[in-house]
Parts: C-alpha cells; sequence; structure tokens
C-alpha cells in the first residue's frame, strides 16, 4: 500500500516537471550551441605565426630530451642495480 502511493507521488511529480525539464534541456543544448560556435569563431582567429611561448619552449626541450633518451636506449647495467637499495639487511 505504502509503496503503491510513494509510486503515484513520483509519477505526479514527473509528469509535472516534464515540459518545464524539457524546456530547461533544450535552452542548455541552444547554450551549448552558441558558445561551441563562438569558440570556434574564436580559435580560426588565432594567428599560427606567433612567437613560442614559454610553455611551448619547454615543450619542445622536453621532446628533444624525449628523442635522446630513446636513441641512447635503456642501459643494461642501471636496470639491474635499480632496487639494490630498497633491500632490507638481514639480520
Amino acid at each position: 500500500m505504502m509503496v503503491h502511493l510513494a509510486d503515484e507521488d513520483l509519477s505526479s511529480v514527473i509528469d509535472g516537471a516534464g515540459p518545464l525539464a524539457g524546456l530547461f534541456v533544450l535552452l542548455l543544448a541552444a547554450a551549448v550551441f552558441v558558445i561551441w560556435k563562438s569558440m570556434n569563431r574564436q580559435f580560426k582567429r588565432i594567428d599560427p605565426n606567433l612567437p613560442m611561448g614559454r610553455d611551448d619552449r619547454e615543450q619542445a626541450a622536453d621532446r628533444g630530451f624525449t628523442e635522446q633518451a630513446v636513441e641512447r636506449g635503456e642501459e643494461p647495467a642501471a636496470a639491474t642495480e635499480q632496487g639494490k637499495d630498497d633491500i632490507a639487511p638481514a639480520g
């Protein structure tokens, strides 16, 4: 009996909110669409010939370090000595 009444209350709340919730979702979708179009327009205005900024220089340096490390490869001696200091002394 109680479950049946709760279902009826929930059903009436959902039915009453349907048109208002639908309108809210449509307004949100329209706002997202307008913002998306505006951002696309702004991105097209960015000059690709701008000088590199501080972050761009750091990223370029990181790429260079990564390429050098890949070219050198991994040294096998470093891999075997890596965890020696982590071993607890016996005793």
